[in-house]
């Protein structure tokens, strides 16, 4: 064997090697990836359920919070919160903007859900496929929290809220009361979920290229 047949040899092996080592890789990343998509889920979930999105900040003369459909009051100092509020039970929640909240927030959990479900589709379909289809719920599902976001406070106006936020209170002004966590991560998931349709992208770009190059283009007619 030449000198020139070793190099050449040492090449292609070292070629394999990266190629290896880049698939491994990328699988790594994309397990990570579908690890940080069911924490996006439960997230989103927690978001739902929790009506702790605004509230008083202690100069309310009646303590309490709102979610997106429950909310909660305190009827007298010193006393357990009364909570109202049924997401099954449409007529409960307090407004029309608190009703279009839930619905999208509930909606983006079901995208987020069913992208989820979609890894099943790892063992059927190629990788990079599925990782589009995923990115494309989550940008649906971004879209929707974002809307919900948006919505959201339109509804601050409402009597209810008014009681206990102060008659300053209106859309987009929540006179003496605060916006807590539930809604600061409402927001955060907003960007989670663009952030993962992102990297699903750019994951399912890797994944093409690692594809044989007839997969990847049509062949050229044969010209005579």
């Amino acid at each position: 064997m030449t000198a020139m047949d070793r190099e050449h040899l040492y090449n292609t092996e070292l070629t394999k090697l990266r190629h290896t080592n880049y698939i491994r890789h990328s699988r790594a990343i994309i397990l990570l990836w579908a690890i940080f998509v069911v924490i996006s889920v439960i997230l989103n979930i927690v978001v739902f359920l929790q009506p702790q999105w605004i509230g008083d900040v202690g100069e309310s003369a009646v303590a309490g919070y709102f979610g997106a459909w429950e909310y909660c009051m305190e009827p007298a100092p010193g006393l357990d919160y009364t909570c109202s509020g049924d997401f099954l039970v449409w007529d409960s929640i307090l407004s029309d903007a608190f009703k279009a909240t839930s619905l999208m927030v509930g909606l983006s959990i079901i995208l987020l859900m069913t992208c989820m479900a979609c890894f099943v589709l790892f063992c059927l379909l190629h990788t990079a496929t599925v990782l589009k289809v995923c990115a494309s719920f989550q940008v649906l599902a971004g879209v929707l929290m974002l809307l919900a976001c948006i919505v959201y406070p339109t509804g601050w106006d409402h009597p209810s809220v008014r009681v206990i936020c102060g008659q300053q209170a209106d859309q987009f002004e929540l006179g003496s009361c605060g916006i807590r966590w539930g809604y600061v991560l409402a927001i955060v998931m907003v960007l989670d979920a663009f952030i993962l349709a992102i990297l699903a992208m750019v994951l399912a770009k890797g994944q093409t290229n690692l594809m044989p190059e007839e997969a990847r283009t049509e062949k050229e007619p044969i010209k005579n």
